[in-house]
């Protein structure tokens, strides 16, 4: 089979031929099926997410597969260690991104910014498609602070937690204000994760948790009517208050307004029942607001019933774990923490989009990795997996102690 392969005249190319001999190791394939699995349930469900004209984005999205594959493969052939070493610039670059999307005079055609999901500019319109700078941004913040960490021990302090927690803040404060909150709560995991791999005291990550959770309520009543906190900055809007209000009653308003797309996302999913109605049978999903986007899972289980929702699933855990053993098994620093981080990345991406569609969060706006239509999210999922398939299949020997080893 291996001599009939590497006949064909492609792979007779070197740089295919290493690609091809590169995904035969063992780590790679888990994450290569549960990649594939997963985009293919999101082509199917989004063909099926026909418009009132009778129109689909599945074209547009398979274009963007292919873009995402080539990125995937970039990132797959050049080794690890040489790509973090531009993760500063990437990062940088990510930033200025960003903080393009927030000038106000930057606006319509050519490379200007573009409104979404409530106003919010987080779009750049590039004419051919639109680019969202905060999906790359969360990739660059995983390399920079990968490489930050990789051969420190300051941060084993609480003053040392400073510097990680500025790399992750500065970056959050400029998505939210897009608005785009769906999107800084991912990194939120991510950085916790990587500064508990590399070493961090836990009894200083729970101490910073313990914070976050006394300030929530000043933070949620910041802005308010209320005595002393009408004077303080808003920061919590107020439709975001709604639709934290709306998980906890039975308001027929509320039901028609900020629980109407959460509502119908049940009704769709639940329609599917065991075993599905079909491929491309989504009566119900069409009506569900996003439904090719945040709520794709709905379809998915309309489509093909608690089987389908259960594959996804099962998808996700061979990918998650798949990425924890590589990460486990690279004793190079750099490595082991960028791909702890990828999977916290991706996996808590995940986490909150299916609390989102099963009613267990407040709908934010978070896609569902590898599944969700959009350019963007596509190609920051698919060059994430290509550097978790990189770092599996470079695994350069250390002579020193196993990293982040402390007495």
């Amino acid at each position: 089979m291996l001599q009939f392969l590497t006949s064909i005249p492609l792979l007779r190319n070197p740089v295919a031929k290493r690609l091809w001999e590169q995904m035969g190791i063992a780590t790679n394939w888990p994450v290569i099926v549960a990649v594939s699995v997963l985009t293919s349930l999101g082509i199917i469900s989004i063909w099926a997410d026909r418009d009132i004209a009778g129109g689909s984005e599945g074209p547009k999205q398979l274009i963007f597969m292919v873009i995402a594959l080539i990125g995937m493969f970039a990132f797959q052939t050049v080794d690890y260690r040489k790509i973090g070493r531009y993760a500063w610039g990437f990062y940088l670059i990510s930033l200025v991104l960003v903080i393009y999307t927030l000038l106000p005079f930057v606006r319509g055609e050519g490379f200007g910014r573009v409104p979404y999901r409530g106003g919010a500019y987080a779009w750049i319109n590039l004419g051919f498609m639109t680019l969202q700078p905060s999906e790359l941004t969360k990739l660059a913040f995983v390399l920079v602070l990968a490489r930050y960490l990789r051969f420190r021990s300051n941060y084993r302090s609480l003053k040392g937690l400073l510097a990680p927690f500025a790399l992750a803040g500065v970056p959050v404060l400029m998505i939210l204000k897009q608005p785009d909150l769906g999107t800084t709560l991912t990194f939120l995991p991510t950085l916790f994760a990587m500064l508990f791999v590399a070493g961090a005291r836990f009894r200083h990550l729970l101490f910073i948790i313990l914070l976050a959770l006394f300030m929530a309520p000043i933070g949620w009543l910041s802005g308010t009517d209320l005595p002393i906190f009408r004077h303080l900055p808003t920061f919590v809007k107020d439709y975001q208050r709604r639709r934290v209000l709306a998980m906890f009653t039975d308001d027929p308003q509320a039901n028609r307004d900020s629980n109407f797309q959460i509502n119908m996302a049940h009704t769709a999913m639940g329609s599917g029942g065991l075993a599905g109605k079909g491929f491309g049978v989504v009566p119900v999903g069409t009506r569900v607001p996003e439904s090719h986007n945040d709520m794709i899972y709905a379809l998915i289980g309309e489509q093909f019933g608690f089987f389908g929702c259960l594959v996804v699933l099962v998808a996700y855990i061979v990918l998650f774990t798949a990425g924890i053993e590589i990460s486990a098994a690279n004793h190079e620093p750099f490595g082991k923490l960028v791909a702890i981080g990828i999977v916290a990345l991706l996996a808590g991406q995940a986490f909150i989009n299916l609390m989102v569609v099963t009613k267990l969060m407040p709908v934010t706006g978070v896609t569902l990795p590898f599944v969700s239509y959009g350019g963007s999210s596509l190609l920051a999922s698919y060059l994430a997996a290509g550097l978790l398939l990189n770092v599996g299949q470079n695994r350069p020997v250390v002579l020193a102690k196993d990293s982040f080893e402390f007495d």
